[in-house]
């Protein structure tokens, strides 16, 4: 992962300040730099090593309404090592623990886009298994939020279960999300329904 990007989503407690703090305690700068795409200095922010090789971003995903860090550049996996041991972050064992243990509507919303998150740098089969036991939940609302998150990860291995969901899913609603978000995993086929 030496040039690559890894995301780390602090734990639901943990506010801007905090990451802020949790940076500039390794040593890390704000770039005075403004990001393109950013609406606001607050949607997203680059600190920096001090060789300027490695940068850890911090984002504000309002789709999500998940704050996460993106980690670039040459010691890339040594800055993550490094923001974990300052910084508490959610893991997958931790939003499956979260999700079975709290089943309070918001607090399963938020960890399921938290598992969206965590696990958009590849496929992960336990967050494949926890979005796909969410896919089956037998609260409407609860499903699709579960397909906004399938689409963010952009996994084909949730196409059967999505076609499933298309033809056999008791709402309207969730059927025509299971389509769009199946023609967003195969944007080559055009079978979905207008």
């Amino acid at each position: 992962m030496s040039s690559g990007a890894a995301r780390l989503v602090p734990t639901p407690s943990t506010d801007y300040y905090a990451v802020a703090a949790a940076f500039a305690s390794l040593g890390l700068s704000r770039s005075e730099v403004p990001l393109p795409g950013a609406d606001s200095a607050s949607d997203k922010e680059i600190w920096l090593t001090k060789d300027h090789q490695t940068a850890a971003v911090w984002i504000k995903d309002d789709l999500l309404d998940v704050s996460y860090i993106s980690v670039h550049g040459r010691d890339a996996e040594a800055l993550i090592e490094q923001i974990r041991s300052v910084l508490p972050t959610d893991d997958i064992s931790r939003l499956r623990a979260r999700m079975i243990t709290d089943r309070d509507s918001d607090a399963l919303i938020d960890s399921i886009y938290r598992t969206a998150v965590v696990s958009c740098a590849g496929f992960d089969p336990q967050a494949f298994a926890l979005l796909q036991w969410t896919l089956r939940d037998p609260d409407p609302l609860i499903r699709r939020v579960a397909l906004l998150a399938v689409s963010v990860t952009s996994w084909s291995a949730f196409s059967p279960i999505l076609e499933e969901m298309s033809e056999q899913d008791p709402v309207d609603e969730v059927r025509d999300q299971a389509v769009r978000v199946l023609s967003i995993l195969r944007p080559g086929d055009n079978t979905s329904a207008e």
